[in-house]
């Protein structure tokens, strides 16, 4: 027997060109839902719940961020390692060590547990994630990829529709605590399916052992293709703003200026993740026919528009309709994994979403922190309170910037899907 006619017996899936069943997306997207469903439910409280060891801003933003820095340092290790060893198990180590973590942050005694908690759940994230995106991105043909990568993120949305009501009510009815529990709950779960996912081959020639010059020369290639570089620094500015306003300020801001409570919170957030699976899937089956770039290109614009709005809510209610806006202009970047495996050399599919996800989480790492930092300096005291102040809008404009910065870097950059349907349009019309 072939070795080609063995792995399909075996269930292994044998290369890069393979494309998967619907089931099997599903079954990955499942998992993934409840990774995500976990990990929103504490995003209502977790800025509050670092106040309550009485810190800074800026203290808060690096337990937001804290998660990010040993994600971002494993993210290239975990792609390595996806290479070399079974992504199934890669994928269960990282969730056994999310779950491990959340119970951990959630009997956290001090503000230096909680960070070392939350450093645990990055390595935990780097491992399911990166890993995760390799094996989507190793299942998708060329002509469904944009739909079924955009298929995967609004399935992962789902679990940040509920995940911050469940959250914000679990804080109210419970305890702060108690998101965190029910996280560690729910990631053990997702163990379950992700048992039964196919068994796949690398992406390119299998490697007894790593070599680090071959990796690093593996790293130059894909590093010098600019139009991967302007893409990905596309997407970090949407990480950036991720955690840094989505996870940082906005709680912040509608728990300190607007007096609302974690469920309140949690509940505003959801409507934002509702817009965003709204607008995501369709995003991704059009990106197929008209390129990665535009949809980006727009959520890009759009989105620093609808930041700069946000500080000028008074209520739940106008930052409620600040941030579904927001929420559904982000679906735009549905296809943006897509986009950077376009970008990507077939046979270096794990190095690439491995630097995608390095970079990519760069901007978790900085969003929280720098945009805490100018909170910190920009804040309005409020006498008695036991908060840092006020939240100005001078962090939004930051962010608003960048974003700005990263839509004109990204005309620039090749869209090969783009290219690819023009082409076959001109073969049809031949």
């Amino acid at each position: 027997m072939s070795d080609e006619h063995q792995e399909l017996k075996e269930g292994i899936i044998p290369n890069s060109n393979y494309e998967g069943s619907v089931r099997t997306v599903l079954n990955l997207s499942l998992v993934t839902f409840l990774v995500l469903l976990g990990l929103s439910m504490v995003a209502p409280i977790l800025p509050t719940y670092a106040e309550s060891f009485q810190v800074s801003y800026t203290l808060v933003g690096f337990v937001v961020s804290s998660f990010a820095v040993t994600r971002m340092l494993l993210d290239i290790p975990a792609g390595l390692l996806s290479r070399r060893y079974d992504k199934k198990l890669i994928m269960i180590t990282g969730l056994v060590l999310l779950s491990t973590s959340s119970v951990l942050a959630g009997f956290a005694p001090s503000y230096i547990i909680l960070i070392v908690a939350r450093m645990i759940e990055g390595v935990g994230s780097a491992l399911y994630v990166t890993t995760a995106t390799v094996f989507l991105a190793q299942i998708s043909g060329q002509e469904k990829r944009g739909q079924w990568m955009s298929l995967y993120m609004g399935m992962l949305l789902l679990g940040a529709i509920f995940g911050p009501t469940f959250g914000g009510i679990l804080a109210e009815v419970y305890d702060i605590r108690a998101p965190f529990f029910v996280y560690a709950f729910i990631t053990g779960l997702a163990i379950i399916p992700t048992l039964v996912l196919p068994k796949l081959t690398n992406s390119g020639k299998a490697v007894p052992t790593l070599n680090l010059k071959e990796i690093f020369s593996d790293m130059r290639e894909v590093l010098s293709g600019p139009s991967f570089l302007l893409v990905t620094f596309a997407i970090f500015t949407l990480f950036f703003l991720r955690t840094g306003v989505r996870s940082t300020l906005v709680p912040l801001f509608a728990g300190n200026n607007l007096e609302l409570n974690s469920s309140e919170i949690g509940l505003i957030l959801t409507f934002g993740a509702v817009a965003t699976s709204l607008t995501m899937v369709p995003m991704g089956s059009l990106s197929d026919r008209i390129g990665r770039k535009i949809p980006l290109a727009i959520c890009l614009i759009m989105t620093a528009a609808i930041t700069l709005l946000i500080h000028s809510a008074t209520d739940m209610v106008t930052l409620s309709i600040f941030i579904t806006i927001y929420g559904g202009i982000i679906g735009l970047s549905g296809p943006s994994a897509a986009y950077v495996t376009d970008l990507s050399p077939p046979d270096k599919l794990e190095i690439s979403m491995g630097l995608y996800r390095m970079i990519s989480d760069f901007g978790f790492v900085v969003g929280p922190l720098l945009l805490g930092f100018v909170a910190d300096l920009t804040s309005t005291p409020v006498p008695g309170a036991s908060h840092s102040g006020l939240i100005e809008i001078y962090p939004f404009i930051v962010a608003a910037f960048l974003l700005l910065f990263a839509f004109l870097a990204l005309m620039k950059a090749r869209d090969p899907a783009r290219e690819r349907s023009i082409n076959s349009r001109h073969l049809r019309d031949e």
